[in-house]
């Protein structure tokens, strides 16, 4: 069929899916307080290389129980990529899931074990990584993407993503056969989905948070063709649970929609508060504007992920953009139930990163803490992770230089805020361990915004912690 330019923007947004697998008063924000002169600076030790090449999007979790460390992430196989075999530039080696665990804090790493079947094609994207995460029994649990290469009903060329979780009951050594999560079979309806996040519930229950684009694929197979780019069905988010350890998965339950398309999820949820889930939307709310507005916002489930609130934002930046800022960002509960979140913006009056806290279970929340500001700050990702003395630790890119850097900041609950000095990185993800932060992060180089996200490179993970300096 004749492709206009919108359909062919909307082909070309598909396509990245694929791969991947409110107007009011503008808030305020506060600067960041100076650390205090008795306040030592962050500190970074010296990395970890587990992997040299050809490695994506690395994500570390720690078993509070016994202190081990894991770290997952998907690599590229040696031989597989096309522009070895062909001599041409290509975008779709072999690629493979893979978890390594330490036993002493992150200093020594064992061999990488292949989590995925060979039958899978594993794909990786900053914002839809292989994902790790501990249950409260040590059960390691590894979150991985594939694309259904052959799915083509009615002429549909673009494939489908479908999650695929792994489970390991002996410390990620051997891992059971996956079972998928939010699958056709499962839903009920053709699907696609992306942007995943794996999170363990206090109380043992697995949640998978995700964007689904049964809509956008249900009006294809309806029309035969891409809508116009103005009336692209919603994007949705929505969760699934696991009641059984992850032997099984109910079908997702709808969280919100419309939210942006190629955007991080995450959740979060106290010990005896209720469950958060959070994206970006995307709202046509300026008058005049055809560019939605994708702030951050926040839904909350009272019934173990059954029913959602309404969607309410975290921040009202007004961040507008035509397309998909490709970011994630931060949420964690603290043992006090106060709920903490850590985000980019774009917006034009404020851009860059920030931190704020809400003491009424998402109800509100403080005015937001900046913690890198500048008169243009590039896309750039943000994760956040608590430690048992409530500090807020935020991991983010700074894209503003010729190389993507890494920064940490935490965050006291008094709102007391120390800096690390930066390094290069990109795709930083983080957890913390005693009274210290782990951050993994990737090295991959890359001239583009898009191409950054399924680069390859290497792999590196390092100890944050209060060093002998002077706050910065």
């Amino acid at each position: 069929m004749p492709q206009s330019l919108s359909s062919l923007t909307w082909t070309r947004h598909i396509l990245l899916l694929a791969g991947l697998g409110l107007v009011g008063a503008l808030a305020v924000v506060e600067v960041a307080p100076a650390a205090h002169p008795g306040v030592a600076a962050l500190e970074l030790s010296e990395p970890v290389t587990l992997t040299r090449t050809d490695a994506r999007n690395p994500t570390v979790a720690v078993d509070r129980r016994s202190g081990t460390v894991y770290l997952a992430w998907a690599q590229e196989t040696p031989g597989t990529d096309p522009e070895a075999k062909e001599g041409e530039r290509g975008d779709d080696p072999e690629v493979q899931a893979l978890l390594a665990r330490s036993d002493d804090g992150g200093h020594r790493f064992s061999a990488p074990v292949v989590v995925n079947t060979p039958q899978d094609h594993v794909v990786s994207h900053t914002v839809s990584p292989t994902r790790v995460a501990i249950g409260p029994k040590g059960e390691v649990y590894v979150l991985y993407q594939h694309r259904d290469v052959g799915y083509k009903p009615g002429g549909w060329p673009y494939g489908r993503n479908v999650f695929r979780l792994a489970v390991s009951h002996d410390g990620g050594r051997r891992f059971a056969a996956p079972v998928d999560v939010a699958s056709e079979a499962l839903e009920g309806v053709p699907n696609s989905v992306g942007m995943l996040n794996l999170f363990i519930a206090p109380q043992g229950a697995l949640y998978v948070s995700f964007l689904d684009f049964r809509e956008q694929l249900g009006y294809f197979l309806e029309h035969q063709e891409a809508p116009p780019w103005r009336q692209t069905p919603p994007t949705q988010l929505r969760v699934a649970r696991s009641r059984d350890g992850g032997k099984s998965f109910e079908a997702s339950r709808l969280v919100s929609k419309p939210t942006c398309a190629c955007c991080g999820t995450q959740m979060a949820q106290g010990a005896d508060g209720p469950l958060y889930a959070t994206t970006r939307g995307a709202w046509k709310e300026l008058k005049g504007s055809m560019d939605e507005v994708r702030d951050l916002f926040i839904s909350t489930s009272r019934d173990e992920g059954m029913s959602w609130s309404k969607a309410a934002k975290i921040h009202n930046d007004r961040f507008k953009i035509s397309g998909c800022p490709d970011v994630s960002s931060g949420l964690a509960v603290d043992a006090h139930g106060r709920l903490h979140a850590a985000w980019y913006t774009g917006t034009e009056s404020h851009p860059g990163v920030f931190y704020a806290r809400s003491d009424d279970q998402g109800q509100t929340f403080s005015k937001p803490i900046t913690l890198l500001n500048d008169e243009w700050v590039p896309y750039g990702d943000v994760k956040l992770a608590l430690d048992s003395d409530d500090n807020a630790w935020v991991a983010f890119e700074d894209r503003r230089g010729d190389e993507d850097r890494i920064q940490i900041a935490r965050i006291s609950p008094r709102g007391e805020v120390t800096f690390s000095a930066s390094w290069p990185g990109t795709a930083p993800d983080i957890t913390t361990l005693d009274e210290a932060a782990l951050v993994s992060w990737g090295t991959q180089t890359s001239e583009g915004h898009m191409d950054k996200h399924m680069a390859g490179g290497a792999i590196k993970i390092g100890l944050v912690h209060l060093g002998r300096g002077a706050g910065q």
